[in-house]
Protein backbone atom coordinates (compact mmCIF):
# COMPACT_ATOMS: atom_id res chain seq x y z
CA UNK A 1 0.00 0.00 0.00
CA UNK A 2 1.75 3.21 -0.75
CA UNK A 3 2.34 5.36 1.86
CA UNK A 4 1.25 8.58 -0.26
CA UNK A 5 -1.98 7.41 -0.65
CA UNK A 6 -2.57 6.40 2.96
CA UNK A 7 -1.31 10.18 4.13
CA UNK A 8 -4.12 11.59 1.82
CA UNK A 9 -6.95 9.27 2.96
CA UNK A 10 -6.21 10.36 6.57
CA UNK A 11 -5.44 13.76 5.50
CA UNK A 12 -6.75 16.98 7.77
CA UNK A 13 -9.98 18.11 6.25
CA UNK A 14 -10.94 20.89 8.80
CA UNK A 15 -12.70 23.45 7.10
CA UNK A 16 -11.32 27.05 7.39
CA UNK A 17 -14.23 29.12 9.62
CA UNK A 18 -16.27 32.06 8.67
CA UNK A 19 -14.96 35.26 7.16
CA UNK A 20 -14.36 38.12 9.64
CA UNK A 21 -16.17 40.16 6.88
CA UNK A 22 -18.57 37.75 6.92
CA UNK A 23 -19.34 37.80 10.26
CA UNK A 24 -19.17 41.14 11.27
CA UNK A 25 -21.43 42.14 8.30
CA UNK A 26 -24.36 41.39 10.66
CA UNK A 27 -26.95 39.21 12.39
CA UNK A 28 -28.18 35.89 10.65
CA UNK A 29 -31.38 37.81 10.91
CA UNK A 30 -29.67 40.80 8.65
CA UNK A 31 -28.12 38.69 5.98
CA UNK A 32 -28.71 40.17 2.60
CA UNK A 33 -27.96 39.05 -1.36
CA UNK A 34 -24.79 41.42 -2.17
CA UNK A 35 -22.28 40.34 -4.93
CA UNK A 36 -24.38 37.15 -6.24
CA UNK A 37 -24.07 36.16 -2.88
CA UNK A 38 -27.09 34.54 -1.19
CA UNK A 39 -28.03 33.38 2.17
CA UNK A 40 -27.63 29.97 2.16
CA UNK A 41 -24.14 30.62 0.60
CA UNK A 42 -23.00 32.63 3.68
CA UNK A 43 -24.01 30.06 6.28
CA UNK A 44 -21.37 28.68 8.30
CA UNK A 45 -19.45 25.55 6.53
CA UNK A 46 -20.59 23.16 9.10
CA UNK A 47 -24.29 23.75 8.55
CA UNK A 48 -23.80 23.74 5.08
CA UNK A 49 -21.94 20.03 5.35
CA UNK A 50 -24.71 19.31 7.54
CA UNK A 51 -27.33 20.31 4.89
CA UNK A 52 -24.82 18.19 2.16
CA UNK A 53 -24.90 15.12 4.39
CA UNK A 54 -28.54 14.97 3.97
CA UNK A 55 -28.42 14.30 0.11
CA UNK A 56 -27.95 11.80 -2.07
CA UNK A 57 -24.77 11.47 -3.60
CA UNK A 58 -25.49 13.46 -6.88
CA UNK A 59 -27.55 15.90 -5.56
CA UNK A 60 -24.29 16.71 -3.03
CA UNK A 61 -22.37 16.99 -6.13
CA UNK A 62 -24.33 18.94 -7.80
CA UNK A 63 -24.63 22.08 -5.35
CA UNK A 64 -20.96 22.93 -6.65
CA UNK A 65 -22.35 24.46 -9.44
CA UNK A 66 -23.94 27.21 -7.50
CA UNK A 67 -20.91 29.12 -6.51
CA UNK A 68 -16.93 28.68 -5.92
CA UNK A 69 -17.64 28.13 -2.47
CA UNK A 70 -19.74 25.01 -3.12
CA UNK A 71 -17.35 23.84 -5.44
CA UNK A 72 -16.20 20.46 -4.07
CA UNK A 73 -17.71 20.78 -0.55
CA UNK A 74 -19.23 17.70 -1.07
CA UNK A 75 -16.37 15.97 -1.02
CA UNK A 76 -15.96 17.07 2.99
CA UNK A 77 -19.25 16.66 4.12
CA UNK A 78 -18.45 13.83 6.41
CA UNK A 79 -15.92 14.42 8.99
CA UNK A 80 -13.73 11.52 7.72
CA UNK A 81 -12.89 10.69 4.21
CA UNK A 82 -15.83 9.54 2.03
CA UNK A 83 -14.20 9.18 -1.54
CA UNK A 84 -11.83 5.99 -1.81
CA UNK A 85 -9.11 5.07 -4.50
CA UNK A 86 -7.73 1.76 -3.62
CA UNK A 87 -4.93 0.74 -6.17
CA UNK A 88 -1.47 -0.83 -6.47
CA UNK A 89 1.05 1.96 -6.53
CA UNK A 90 3.29 -0.30 -8.68
CA UNK A 91 2.72 -3.01 -11.71
CA UNK A 92 5.00 -5.24 -9.64
CA UNK A 93 3.27 -5.10 -6.56
CA UNK A 94 1.63 -8.35 -5.89
CA UNK A 95 -1.73 -8.99 -5.69
CA UNK A 96 -1.38 -10.67 -2.11
CA UNK A 97 0.18 -7.60 -0.54
CA UNK A 98 -2.18 -5.50 -2.41
CA UNK A 99 -5.16 -7.72 -1.25
CA UNK A 100 -3.36 -7.31 2.04
CA UNK A 101 -3.19 -3.85 2.41
CA UNK A 102 -6.89 -2.83 1.18
CA UNK A 103 -7.80 -5.16 4.35
CA UNK A 104 -5.81 -3.29 6.66
CA UNK A 105 -6.63 -0.16 5.54
CA UNK A 106 -10.05 -0.71 5.28
CA UNK A 107 -10.19 -2.31 9.22
CA UNK A 108 -8.54 0.60 10.63
CA UNK A 109 -10.89 2.64 9.09
CA UNK A 110 -13.64 0.84 10.70
CA UNK A 111 -17.55 -0.20 10.07
CA UNK A 112 -19.89 2.61 9.37
CA UNK A 113 -18.02 4.94 8.33
CA UNK A 114 -20.01 6.74 5.39
CA UNK A 115 -18.51 6.06 2.17
CA UNK A 116 -19.85 8.09 -1.10
CA UNK A 117 -17.39 6.69 -3.58
CA UNK A 118 -15.15 3.63 -3.59
CA UNK A 119 -12.99 2.45 -6.53
CA UNK A 120 -11.05 -1.01 -6.43
CA UNK A 121 -8.58 -1.63 -9.03
CA UNK A 122 -7.18 -4.85 -9.21
CA UNK A 123 -4.12 -6.42 -10.87
CA UNK A 124 -4.86 -9.21 -13.08
CA UNK A 125 -3.68 -12.72 -12.54
CA UNK A 126 -5.92 -14.41 -9.50
CA UNK A 127 -8.74 -14.88 -8.35
CA UNK A 128 -10.35 -12.27 -5.70
CA UNK A 129 -13.93 -13.80 -5.54
CA UNK A 130 -13.45 -13.95 -1.76
CA UNK A 131 -11.90 -10.62 -1.27
CA UNK A 132 -14.17 -9.22 -3.54
CA UNK A 133 -16.99 -9.82 -1.15
CA UNK A 134 -15.71 -9.40 1.86
CA UNK A 135 -14.92 -5.42 0.24
CA UNK A 136 -18.81 -5.41 -1.02
CA UNK A 137 -19.69 -6.59 2.58
CA UNK A 138 -17.57 -3.47 4.09
CA UNK A 139 -18.92 -1.13 1.41
CA UNK A 140 -22.70 -2.16 2.47
CA UNK A 141 -22.07 -1.49 5.70
CA UNK A 142 -20.71 2.10 5.62
CA UNK A 143 -23.94 3.34 3.03
CA UNK A 144 -21.84 3.24 -0.03
CA UNK A 145 -23.24 5.08 -2.69
CA UNK A 146 -20.73 4.70 -5.79
CA UNK A 147 -19.26 1.53 -6.40
CA UNK A 148 -16.31 0.61 -9.06
CA UNK A 149 -15.02 -2.63 -9.45
CA UNK A 150 -11.71 -3.12 -12.34
CA UNK A 151 -9.54 -5.62 -13.17
CA UNK A 152 -7.48 -3.63 -15.83
CA UNK A 153 -7.64 -5.04 -19.34
CA UNK A 154 -4.31 -3.37 -19.95
CA UNK A 155 -1.91 -5.56 -18.24
CA UNK A 156 -4.00 -9.55 -18.72
CA UNK A 157 -1.60 -12.06 -17.67
CA UNK A 158 1.19 -9.77 -18.84
CA UNK A 159 0.72 -9.34 -22.21
CA UNK A 160 0.48 -6.59 -24.82
CA UNK A 161 -2.27 -7.51 -26.96
CA UNK A 162 -5.15 -5.23 -27.54
CA UNK A 163 -8.16 -5.20 -24.47
CA UNK A 164 -10.68 -7.13 -27.07
CA UNK A 165 -8.78 -9.92 -27.42
CA UNK A 166 -10.52 -13.45 -26.69
CA UNK A 167 -8.96 -14.75 -23.03
CA UNK A 168 -6.61 -17.88 -22.99
CA UNK A 169 -7.85 -20.64 -21.14
CA UNK A 170 -5.86 -20.12 -17.96
CA UNK A 171 -7.02 -16.21 -18.39
CA UNK A 172 -10.53 -17.20 -18.22
CA UNK A 173 -9.81 -19.35 -15.04
CA UNK A 174 -8.31 -16.34 -12.73
CA UNK A 175 -11.18 -13.98 -14.34
CA UNK A 176 -12.88 -13.02 -10.82
CA UNK A 177 -16.52 -13.22 -9.95
CA UNK A 178 -19.16 -10.87 -8.55
CA UNK A 179 -22.29 -12.54 -7.13
CA UNK A 180 -25.25 -9.92 -7.81
CA UNK A 181 -26.96 -10.70 -4.73
CA UNK A 182 -24.15 -9.55 -2.75
CA UNK A 183 -24.00 -6.20 -4.51
CA UNK A 184 -27.90 -5.67 -3.24
CA UNK A 185 -26.62 -5.58 -0.20
CA UNK A 186 -25.64 -2.09 -0.70
CA UNK A 187 -28.97 -0.85 -0.15
CA UNK A 188 -27.91 2.70 -1.02
CA UNK A 189 -26.29 2.06 -4.47
CA UNK A 190 -26.53 4.68 -6.76
CA UNK A 191 -24.00 4.23 -9.35
CA UNK A 192 -22.39 0.94 -10.26
CA UNK A 193 -19.23 0.12 -12.33
CA UNK A 194 -17.59 -3.42 -13.22
CA UNK A 195 -14.83 -3.97 -15.39
CA UNK A 196 -13.40 -7.50 -16.07
CA UNK A 197 -15.31 -9.55 -13.85
CA UNK A 198 -17.90 -11.92 -14.28
CA UNK A 199 -21.17 -11.00 -13.13
CA UNK A 200 -23.53 -13.92 -11.96
CA UNK A 201 -26.92 -13.72 -11.46
CA UNK A 202 -28.08 -17.52 -10.90
CA UNK A 203 -31.61 -16.57 -9.67
CA UNK A 204 -34.32 -14.58 -10.84
CA UNK A 205 -35.56 -13.78 -7.00
CA UNK A 206 -32.39 -11.59 -6.07
CA UNK A 207 -33.04 -8.51 -3.82
CA UNK A 208 -33.90 -5.26 -5.55
CA UNK A 209 -31.05 -2.11 -6.34
CA UNK A 210 -33.88 0.05 -4.91
CA UNK A 211 -31.88 3.38 -5.71
CA UNK A 212 -29.31 2.10 -8.92
CA UNK A 213 -29.71 4.45 -11.14
CA UNK A 214 -26.30 3.99 -13.12
CA UNK A 215 -24.94 0.61 -14.54
CA UNK A 216 -21.58 0.33 -16.13
CA UNK A 217 -20.64 -3.57 -17.52
CA UNK A 218 -16.84 -3.24 -19.45
CA UNK A 219 -15.03 -6.11 -20.17
CA UNK A 220 -17.35 -7.91 -18.29
CA UNK A 221 -18.56 -11.82 -18.28
CA UNK A 222 -22.29 -11.52 -18.54
CA UNK A 223 -24.33 -13.44 -20.06
CA UNK A 224 -28.69 -12.38 -21.98
CA UNK A 225 -29.96 -13.85 -19.22
CA UNK A 226 -28.18 -12.74 -16.26
CA UNK A 227 -27.93 -9.09 -17.57
CA UNK A 228 -32.02 -9.70 -18.06
CA UNK A 229 -32.48 -10.52 -14.16
CA UNK A 230 -29.93 -7.54 -13.17
CA UNK A 231 -31.75 -4.53 -14.94
CA UNK A 232 -35.37 -6.16 -13.61
CA UNK A 233 -33.88 -5.92 -10.59
CA UNK A 234 -33.10 -2.04 -10.89
CA UNK A 235 -36.66 -0.21 -10.85
CA UNK A 236 -35.29 3.05 -11.78
CA UNK A 237 -32.35 2.80 -13.75
CA UNK A 238 -31.51 5.27 -16.13
CA UNK A 239 -28.22 4.89 -17.65
CA UNK A 240 -26.72 1.47 -18.58
CA UNK A 241 -23.34 1.21 -20.46
CA UNK A 242 -22.99 -1.71 -21.27
CA UNK A 243 -18.54 -2.57 -23.48
CA UNK A 244 -16.93 -5.23 -24.52
CA UNK A 245 -19.11 -7.51 -23.04
CA UNK A 246 -18.33 -10.65 -25.71
CA UNK A 247 -20.90 -12.68 -24.17
CA UNK A 248 -24.15 -10.79 -24.96
CA UNK A 249 -26.10 -11.93 -27.67
CA UNK A 250 -29.48 -11.07 -27.88
CA UNK A 251 -29.62 -7.70 -25.23
CA UNK A 252 -33.24 -7.38 -24.07
CA UNK A 253 -34.36 -4.46 -22.04
CA UNK A 254 -38.06 -5.12 -20.73
CA UNK A 255 -40.43 -3.23 -18.91
CA UNK A 256 -38.06 -0.59 -17.39
CA UNK A 257 -39.69 2.70 -17.20
CA UNK A 258 -36.99 5.34 -16.19
CA UNK A 259 -34.15 4.09 -18.58
CA UNK A 260 -32.71 6.70 -20.29
CA UNK A 261 -29.82 5.74 -21.94
CA UNK A 262 -28.46 2.65 -23.51
CA UNK A 263 -24.61 2.44 -24.85
CA UNK A 264 -23.71 -0.53 -26.60
CA UNK A 265 -19.97 -0.31 -27.71
CA UNK A 266 -18.11 -3.37 -29.20
CA UNK A 267 -19.99 -6.19 -28.11
CA UNK A 268 -18.75 -8.39 -30.46
CA UNK A 269 -21.65 -11.34 -30.55
CA UNK A 270 -24.02 -9.21 -30.33
CA UNK A 271 -26.89 -10.18 -33.06
CA UNK A 272 -30.30 -7.89 -31.33
CA UNK A 273 -31.74 -5.55 -29.22
CA UNK A 274 -34.94 -5.05 -28.09
CA UNK A 275 -35.69 -2.37 -26.18
CA UNK A 276 -39.49 -1.82 -23.92
CA UNK A 277 -38.49 1.49 -22.40
CA UNK A 278 -41.03 4.48 -22.89
CA UNK A 279 -38.42 7.01 -21.63
CA UNK A 280 -35.53 6.21 -23.89
CA UNK A 281 -34.20 9.17 -25.07
CA UNK A 282 -30.67 7.87 -26.03
CA UNK A 283 -28.99 5.33 -28.23
CA UNK A 284 -25.93 4.85 -28.64
CA UNK A 285 -24.09 1.73 -30.86
CA UNK A 286 -20.93 1.07 -32.10
CA UNK A 287 -19.59 -1.99 -33.15
CA UNK A 288 -20.66 -4.42 -36.12
CA UNK A 289 -24.37 -4.30 -37.37
CA UNK A 290 -27.52 -6.32 -35.47
CA UNK A 291 -29.92 -8.14 -37.98
CA UNK A 292 -32.86 -6.62 -35.48
CA UNK A 293 -33.21 -3.30 -33.71
CA UNK A 294 -36.34 -2.90 -31.71
CA UNK A 295 -37.38 -0.02 -29.86
CA UNK A 296 -41.19 0.14 -28.58
CA UNK A 297 -41.14 4.27 -28.70
CA UNK A 298 -38.82 4.99 -31.68
CA UNK A 299 -40.58 8.45 -31.81
CA UNK A 300 -39.45 9.67 -28.30
CA UNK A 301 -35.72 9.05 -28.86
CA UNK A 302 -33.83 12.18 -29.46
CA UNK A 303 -29.94 11.30 -29.40
CA UNK A 304 -28.72 8.44 -31.64
CA UNK A 305 -25.54 7.32 -32.57
CA UNK A 306 -24.81 4.17 -35.46
CA UNK A 307 -21.01 3.39 -35.85
CA UNK A 308 -19.19 0.58 -37.78
CA UNK A 309 -15.36 1.21 -37.24
CA UNK A 310 -14.90 -1.18 -40.82
CA UNK A 311 -17.17 -1.87 -43.65
CA UNK A 312 -17.80 -5.86 -43.69
CA UNK A 313 -17.49 -7.97 -47.63
CA UNK A 314 -21.05 -7.83 -48.03
CA UNK A 315 -23.68 -5.93 -46.00
CA UNK A 316 -25.49 -8.09 -43.27
CA UNK A 317 -29.18 -8.20 -43.21
CA UNK A 318 -30.42 -5.46 -40.94
CA UNK A 319 -33.84 -3.26 -40.55
CA UNK A 320 -31.37 -0.36 -39.38
CA UNK A 321 -33.18 1.37 -42.38
CA UNK A 322 -36.82 0.99 -40.95
CA UNK A 323 -35.76 1.59 -37.52
CA UNK A 324 -34.09 4.92 -38.76
CA UNK A 325 -37.02 5.74 -40.19
CA UNK A 326 -38.96 6.04 -37.28
CA UNK A 327 -37.01 8.44 -35.28
CA UNK A 328 -39.02 11.58 -36.62
CA UNK A 329 -37.88 13.36 -33.38
CA UNK A 330 -34.49 12.92 -33.59
CA UNK A 331 -32.26 15.67 -32.36
CA UNK A 332 -28.84 14.12 -32.54
CA UNK A 333 -27.65 11.66 -34.92
CA UNK A 334 -24.74 9.78 -36.08
CA UNK A 335 -24.10 7.85 -38.22
CA UNK A 336 -21.44 5.54 -39.96
CA UNK A 337 -19.96 5.16 -43.85
CA UNK A 338 -21.66 1.73 -43.71
CA UNK A 339 -25.30 3.56 -42.67
CA UNK A 340 -25.70 5.83 -45.62
CA UNK A 341 -24.78 2.78 -47.44
CA UNK A 342 -27.72 1.14 -46.60
CA UNK A 343 -29.76 3.89 -47.18
CA UNK A 344 -28.35 4.07 -50.66
CA UNK A 345 -29.04 0.64 -51.30
CA UNK A 346 -32.48 0.89 -50.12
CA UNK A 347 -33.39 3.41 -52.52
CA UNK A 348 -36.78 3.49 -52.81
CA UNK A 349 -37.66 2.10 -49.18
CA UNK A 350 -35.10 4.55 -47.76
CA UNK A 351 -37.27 7.22 -49.48
CA UNK A 352 -40.67 6.27 -47.80
CA UNK A 353 -39.05 5.28 -44.59
CA UNK A 354 -36.37 8.56 -43.98
CA UNK A 355 -38.28 11.34 -45.43
CA UNK A 356 -38.29 13.77 -42.73
CA UNK A 357 -36.04 14.65 -39.83
CA UNK A 358 -37.83 17.61 -39.27
CA UNK A 359 -36.80 18.48 -35.61
CA UNK A 360 -32.66 16.97 -36.62
CA UNK A 361 -30.45 19.94 -35.40
CA UNK A 362 -27.14 18.25 -34.95
CA UNK A 363 -25.86 15.68 -37.64
CA UNK A 364 -22.44 13.78 -38.02
CA UNK A 365 -20.96 11.56 -40.36
CA UNK A 366 -18.04 9.35 -39.31
CA UNK A 367 -16.47 8.28 -42.94
CA UNK A 368 -14.58 5.11 -43.05
CA UNK A 369 -13.27 5.60 -46.55
CA UNK A 370 -13.79 8.41 -48.83
CA UNK A 371 -14.32 7.15 -52.63
CA UNK A 372 -16.47 8.37 -54.92
CA UNK A 373 -19.40 6.10 -53.94
CA UNK A 374 -19.04 7.46 -50.12
CA UNK A 375 -19.37 10.86 -51.90
CA UNK A 376 -22.73 10.01 -53.83
CA UNK A 377 -23.74 7.91 -50.49
CA UNK A 378 -24.10 11.71 -48.66
CA UNK A 379 -26.03 13.12 -51.19
CA UNK A 380 -28.34 10.29 -51.43
CA UNK A 381 -28.58 10.58 -47.42
CA UNK A 382 -29.64 14.24 -47.94
CA UNK A 383 -31.11 14.22 -51.09
CA UNK A 384 -34.15 11.20 -49.18
CA UNK A 385 -33.71 12.80 -45.67
CA UNK A 386 -34.77 15.95 -45.32
CA UNK A 387 -33.31 17.92 -42.66
CA UNK A 388 -35.02 21.46 -42.84
CA UNK A 389 -33.53 22.25 -39.49
CA UNK A 390 -30.34 20.75 -39.28
CA UNK A 391 -27.88 23.94 -37.25
CA UNK A 392 -24.56 21.73 -37.11
CA UNK A 393 -22.52 19.21 -39.26
CA UNK A 394 -19.87 17.23 -38.02
CA UNK A 395 -17.90 15.22 -40.57
CA UNK A 396 -15.17 12.76 -39.88
CA UNK A 397 -12.73 11.41 -42.81
CA UNK A 398 -10.55 8.70 -42.87
CA UNK A 399 -7.71 8.73 -40.49
CA UNK A 400 -5.00 6.83 -42.80
CA UNK A 401 -4.57 6.84 -46.50
CA UNK A 402 -3.90 3.06 -46.32
CA UNK A 403 -6.82 2.65 -48.81
CA UNK A 404 -7.47 0.38 -51.47
CA UNK A 405 -9.83 2.60 -52.86
CA UNK A 406 -7.62 5.75 -52.91
CA UNK A 407 -7.21 6.17 -56.32
CA UNK A 408 -10.38 6.74 -56.58
CA UNK A 409 -10.07 9.83 -55.11
CA UNK A 410 -8.73 11.44 -58.27
CA UNK A 411 -11.61 10.71 -59.94
CA UNK A 412 -14.78 13.43 -60.85
CA UNK A 413 -17.90 11.59 -59.08
CA UNK A 414 -20.12 11.26 -61.67
CA UNK A 415 -23.64 11.71 -59.37
CA UNK A 416 -24.36 15.97 -59.41
CA UNK A 417 -25.18 17.03 -55.73
CA UNK A 418 -28.34 17.05 -54.99
CA UNK A 419 -31.11 20.37 -54.66
CA UNK A 420 -31.02 20.85 -51.28
CA UNK A 421 -30.87 23.96 -48.97
CA UNK A 422 -29.70 24.13 -45.39
CA UNK A 423 -31.56 26.91 -44.25
CA UNK A 424 -30.14 27.25 -40.51
CA UNK A 425 -26.76 25.35 -40.92
CA UNK A 426 -24.66 27.48 -38.71
CA UNK A 427 -21.46 25.54 -38.35
CA UNK A 428 -19.62 23.15 -40.29
CA UNK A 429 -16.41 20.91 -39.17
CA UNK A 430 -14.57 18.72 -41.10
CA UNK A 431 -11.82 16.56 -39.48
CA UNK A 432 -8.86 14.57 -41.36
CA UNK A 433 -9.12 16.67 -44.30
CA UNK A 434 -6.33 16.15 -47.02
CA UNK A 435 -7.35 18.28 -50.01
CA UNK A 436 -8.43 15.23 -52.01
CA UNK A 437 -10.87 15.60 -54.91
CA UNK A 438 -13.76 13.82 -53.34
CA UNK A 439 -13.48 15.96 -50.58
CA UNK A 440 -12.97 19.46 -52.34
CA UNK A 441 -16.41 18.22 -54.06
CA UNK A 442 -18.68 17.75 -50.33
CA UNK A 443 -17.09 21.19 -49.03
CA UNK A 444 -17.65 23.30 -52.35
CA UNK A 445 -21.23 21.26 -52.03
CA UNK A 446 -22.02 22.29 -48.47
CA UNK A 447 -20.54 26.24 -49.27
CA UNK A 448 -23.06 26.62 -51.68
CA UNK A 449 -26.13 25.45 -50.06
CA UNK A 450 -25.68 26.72 -46.53
CA UNK A 451 -27.40 29.98 -46.71
CA UNK A 452 -26.35 31.12 -42.86
CA UNK A 453 -23.23 29.41 -42.08
CA UNK A 454 -20.53 30.76 -40.37
CA UNK A 455 -17.68 28.93 -39.79
CA UNK A 456 -16.53 26.35 -41.68
CA UNK A 457 -13.86 24.30 -39.60
CA UNK A 458 -11.48 22.61 -41.87
CA UNK A 459 -8.91 20.39 -39.31
CA UNK A 460 -6.32 18.75 -41.59
CA UNK A 461 -4.74 15.19 -41.07
CA UNK A 462 -1.29 14.58 -39.15
CA UNK A 463 -0.04 13.50 -42.54
CA UNK A 464 -1.61 15.90 -44.93
CA UNK A 465 0.75 17.12 -47.75
CA UNK A 466 -0.26 18.14 -51.09
CA UNK A 467 2.56 17.18 -53.43
CA UNK A 468 0.32 16.82 -56.15
CA UNK A 469 -0.52 20.93 -56.47
CA UNK A 470 2.58 21.90 -55.52
CA UNK A 471 3.96 21.86 -59.07
CA UNK A 472 0.86 24.23 -60.05
CA UNK A 473 1.68 27.07 -58.03
CA UNK A 474 5.28 29.21 -58.52
CA UNK A 475 6.34 29.32 -55.18
CA UNK A 476 4.29 27.69 -53.16
CA UNK A 477 5.83 25.47 -50.45
CA UNK A 478 2.87 26.21 -47.53
CA UNK A 479 0.34 23.53 -47.80
CA UNK A 480 -1.72 25.14 -45.64
CA UNK A 481 -1.76 28.05 -47.54
CA UNK A 482 -2.19 26.66 -51.07
CA UNK A 483 -5.07 24.95 -49.49
CA UNK A 484 -6.54 27.49 -48.10
CA UNK A 485 -6.39 29.54 -51.55
CA UNK A 486 -7.79 26.66 -53.12
CA UNK A 487 -11.32 26.87 -50.43
CA UNK A 488 -11.47 30.57 -50.89
CA UNK A 489 -12.16 30.18 -54.46
CA UNK A 490 -15.76 28.15 -54.21
CA UNK A 491 -18.92 30.32 -54.00
CA UNK A 492 -20.24 30.61 -50.50
CA UNK A 493 -24.15 30.85 -50.03
CA UNK A 494 -23.52 33.36 -46.68
CA UNK A 495 -22.39 36.01 -46.43
CA UNK A 496 -21.17 35.27 -43.26
CA UNK A 497 -19.19 32.09 -44.14
CA UNK A 498 -15.96 32.29 -42.59
CA UNK A 499 -13.43 29.17 -43.71
CA UNK A 500 -11.57 28.02 -40.57
CA UNK A 501 -8.28 25.99 -41.69
CA UNK A 502 -5.95 24.70 -39.01
CA UNK A 503 -3.23 21.42 -38.62
CA UNK A 504 -4.57 21.27 -35.18
CA UNK A 505 -8.32 21.02 -33.31
CA UNK A 506 -9.14 23.77 -30.55
CA UNK A 507 -11.77 21.31 -29.60
CA UNK A 508 -13.95 24.76 -29.92
CA UNK A 509 -16.45 22.78 -31.40
CA UNK A 510 -17.05 19.11 -30.48
CA UNK A 511 -19.91 16.85 -31.68
CA UNK A 512 -22.49 15.53 -28.75
CA UNK A 513 -21.24 11.82 -29.57
CA UNK A 514 -17.45 12.22 -29.69
CA UNK A 515 -16.73 9.15 -27.02
CA UNK A 516 -18.90 7.20 -28.59
CA UNK A 517 -17.77 5.94 -31.59
CA UNK A 518 -15.16 3.81 -32.69
CA UNK A 519 -12.09 5.08 -34.48
CA UNK A 520 -12.28 4.64 -38.43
Amino acid sequence: MRKTKKARWAADLSLSPPSSSSSSSGSSGDIVEKDGDDRLTELPDIIRLHILAQLPLQDAIRTGILSSRWRSLWRHRWPHPAVLDLSPHTVAASADDFVAGVDRFLSARGRGRRIDTLFVALSPGRRYDADIKRWIEYAASCSVEDLRLVVSPSSLAGTSARPGRRLRRQERAAVSSVFFHSVCECSNLTRLALSGLRLWSPSANIKRLSYLEVLDLHSAHVTDAALRRVVAACPLLRSLDLRLCRKLRRIVITANSRLTSLTIVDCPRAMEVTVSAPDLRCFRYSGNYLTSYSFDSPKRLKEVCMSSGSPPSCLPPSNWVKTLGGLSNIKVLTLCSLSLQYIAIEGGNATRECNNFRNLRELQLLMGMMTVDNLTNIYTFFRICKCPRLEKLFIELPTTMNDPYVENYLMVPKEEPPEVDFEYLKIIKINNFNGHRNEMQLVRFLLGKAGVLEPLMVITSKDFMVEEYINTVDGCCDSLHFLQSQLSRFTKASVNAQIILSDRDDNKFIPTHWEVYSKV
